[in-house]
């Protein structure tokens, strides 16, 4: 038999009566033992305690973001359930714009025939009025005066031109002013004749005077003591004299190198080349010579990098 362990001695009680030995654990021991476990409880509980309040406030938490995600949601469902129940309104304004929309469309078709229409009635008028004055001759520069007979001024007219008889005219008159307009100028004279062609005749014999004496006409010849030049031309509508008014000014500026009366219509001759064209509208006046104002700035930038390439 092994003997007694050192633990085993301490734990014996020894009768020393009886002489016999108990093996009861110590009073000492079993108080350390009880606080030994009680102070492990202790730290079990607190252990268990703090795990569960850390647990509990992670649970707080979660439960916190979810709640403000169902709100959230919950306000996104209140949200499109109420774009839901506007949908028919929606749908009905969209339905009333998409027919108002046709209906503007219809509006601007109907406006394009009408202006294309307008355009084409205008074009038909002005070419009426046209041909109303195709034989008219428009004399300015002759003095009034109160005892003035015109038809004896076109025969005189006539005569220095080697037309005799004169041709045939349908009227002559003056044309009245305005009393508001405050003009110093003579009324210019409207000679109608009977057609298109003695107003050519007299224009050719008026251009051929012009050739050989190298000079304008003078009132001498229509029995007047000057020798002030007066003018002979094409009659014009309101539209073309204005349009002939605009070419002499852009002659002027030498953005034109001529311009003449055709059959009533003014016709102009492009600077730089021999081009000429029948303008009807004023805007082609206009785009016809910012184009040649363009072309005439490239052929100076042209010709100025040449004179630099060559310095």
């Amino acid at each position: 038999m092994a003997p007694p362990s050192k633990r085993q001695r301490e734990n014996t009680v020894i009768d020393v009566k009886g002489g016999r030995v108990s093996d009861a654990p110590s009073p000492q021991l079993l108080e350390l033992i009880n606080q030994r476990f009680a102070e492990q409880a202790e730290l079990i509980s607190t252990s268990i305690r703090s795990a569960e309040e850390r647990i509990l406030g992670q649970l707080n938490g979660r439960i916190g973001e979810v709640a403000g995600d169902v709100e959230r949601l919950s306000l996104r469902v209140q949200q499109l359930e109420a774009q839901l129940e506007a949908i028919p309104d929606l749908q009905a304004k969209l339905n009333d714009l998409q027919a108002k929309l046709q209906l503007k469309e219809e509006a601007g078709a109907a406006l394009g025939i009408e202006a294309k229409l307008m355009t084409k009635v205008e074009a038909k008028l002005a070419a009426q009025a046209t041909e109303g004055i195709a034989a008219d001759l428009r004399i300015h520069g002759v003095p009034y005066t109160e005892s003035e007979n015109l038809r004896t001024l076109y025969n005189a007219l006539c005569f220095s031109l080697n037309l005799s008889p004169p041709p045939n005219i349908k009227d002559i008159y003056r044309v009245k002013q305005r009393r508001s307009s405050g003009s110093t100028v003579d009324p210019v004279i409207i000679v109608k004749l009977e057609n298109v062609r003695e107003k050519i005749i007299i224009l050719r014999q008026i251009g051929a005077y012009r050739r050989e004496h190298k000079q304008q006409l003078s009132l001498q010849l229509i029995g007047f003591e000057s020798h002030v030049p007066f003018y002979v031309n094409e009659q014009l509508t309101k539209a073309h004299y204005e349009i002939f008014k605009a070419a002499i000014k852009l002659k002027k500026q030498k953005l034109l190198t001529a311009v003449f009366i055709r059959r009533s219509l003014v016709h102009v001759r492009e600077a730089g080349n021999d081009n000429i064209f029948c303008i009807n509208e004023i805007g082609e006046l206009s785009a016809l010579c910012s184009d040649n104002a363009l072309q005439q700035q490239n052929v100076t930038a042209t010709e100025e990098s040449e004179r630099s390439f060559r310095n």
